[in-house]
């Protein structure tokens, strides 16, 4: 059985912690996930399950925890998997990122995804904590060499009207030569870097261990501002990232079911393109 009152003591040192930047709102916090992946976000169930009438997308990298209801086939796109053994035999691969009308651009080394820690490559987020490591799939970059850029781009997978207000992730060894950047359209409206987190929580750059560089990060656009893309980039061995929740932003009145009616019939639309 888990110690609470240790978790309490590791989890409660990030929990209030906040940042405000314009219109965004930043928070260093998480819960326990219960398939074994770390922190996840606390606006879900910590199994990291949930069907698409939820209005949230989780990407976790593994087959076991796929979104249901999602307008895609049952199985993972495995081409950006780190060629391990762990990622071979561990179910690793992307879900909702592969989703029809998402898509993922990469500079240099690119996107990879892996179970477990590869010297020279990446480190699972938490490390060896026996509280908060990730022992499940996970996404990094660079796949390949020193640095690298992805970016993910939602615009022709929203319904029209439809964007995005809060994206969360758990970010692993927190390194000061990562970042995360959001867009609506071609319009840069935040970033959040590795030196800045590392900053507000006095971390050290790339413990791979403490839970002042290994935390849950959880962005809130506030007053009108959304986002439809993000980019990852690392100049360094490595950015390391899981559990990765968005939150569509329905506009009134379209309802949570009309709204999972028009991702299924643009998944159509794009497979039938496609054929």
């Amino acid at each position: 059985m888990k110690n609470n009152g240790l978790l309490f003591v590791l989890l409660s040192s990030v929990t209030f912690m906040s940042v405000q930047a314009n219109a965004t709102l930043i928070t260093f916090d998480g819960q326990l996930a219960s398939d074994g992946s770390g922190l996840t976000s606390q606006l879900i169930d910590s199994s990291n399950q949930l069907d698409l009438s939820s209005g949230f997308f989780i990407e976790t990298f593994d087959a076991s925890t796929q979104m249901t209801g999602f307008p895609f086939p049952p199985n993972q796109d495995t081409s950006y998997n780190y060629n391990n053994a762990a990622t071979n035999n561990g179910g690793c691969g992307i879900n909702t990122l592969g989703a029809p009308g998402i898509v993922i651009s990469e500079t240099g080394g690119g996107l990879g995804v892996m179970k477990g820690s590869v010297s020279n490559v990446a480190a699972q987020p938490g490390g060896t904590d026996t509280t908060i490591g990730d022992t499940t799939c996970y996404g990094f970059t660079p796949k390949t060499g020193s640095s690298g850029t992805i970016t993910v781009d939602y615009f022709n997978f929203l319904p029209q009207g439809v964007t995005l207000d809060y994206f969360g992730f758990y970010w692993g060894s927190v390194d000061t030569y990562n970042d995360f950047e959001f867009f609506l359209d071609n319009q840069s409206i935040f970033q959040i870097t590795g030196s800045t987190l590392l900053s507000e929580l006095l971390g050290s750059s790339g413990n791979q261990n403490s839970t002042m560089s290994n935390t849950y990060v959880n962005i809130f656009f506030e007053n009108g501002e959304s986002f439809n893309k993000f980019t990852v980039t690392s100049n360094g061995i490595a950015g390391e990232f899981d559990n990765v929740v968005v939150r569509s932003k329905i506009p009134e009145p379209m309802s949570l079911t009309i709204f999972a009616l028009g991702l299924i019939g643009l998944a159509y639309r794009t497979k039938k393109h496609q054929l």
